[in-house]
């Protein structure tokens, strides 16, 4: 995969901007008009290479279980996004255990999804309207359901 947005969606886009540690990755990636590299994980203070208010949405998709400062990441995601902007957080519980932080490792599906609202309520990036949901496709009905393929969970917010 390169992108969570849709190839249709992506061209009806005036700015999709791409934030990642992988050039080639990000450079593949068509839904993007623009994008840096930039290791999230190189300095507490981390600072997003944008304005304030800037974004419209922030989608940030497989990599909050790689943040070693997820509180302050979260507060740049704030700074940048525009009131009443809209956050995504996409997580799976497929990860790269070497590289995950230890809060990550040790827990459940549900156990992330509260873990990611945490970070979007107390980063005092003003976020409002914190919800989960579970996006991963699955096969039958009722208790008989399967997940198809990798699970994927989002958890979203509202900057107020």
């Amino acid at each position: 995969w390169t992108s969570h947005i849709r190839p249709g969606r992506a061209s009806e886009l005036k700015r999709v901007a791409g934030l990642g540690m992988n050039a080639k990755e990000l450079e593949s990636n068509g839904a993007l008009t623009e994008w840096t590299v930039q290791d999230l994980n190189a300095d507490k203070n981390v600072k997003l290479p944008y304005d304030d208010g800037s974004f419209d949405v922030i989608l940030l998709q497989l990599s909050i279980d790689y943040l070693i400062h997820p509180l302050e990441v979260m507060g740049e995601a704030s700074r940048v996004l525009k009131k009443d902007g809209k956050i995504a957080v996409l997580f799976s519980n497929r990860l790269f255990l070497s590289k995950a932080v230890g809060l990550w490792t040790g827990s459940d599906d549900l156990d992330k999804a509260y873990t990611v609202g945490s970070y979007l309520h107390f980063c005092d990036g003003g976020f409002i309207n914190i919800k989960a949901e579970d996006l991963s496709t699955r096969k039958r009905k009722g208790k008989e359901q399967v997940i198809v393929g990798d699970p994927l969970y989002v958890v979203t917010a509202t900057k107020g």
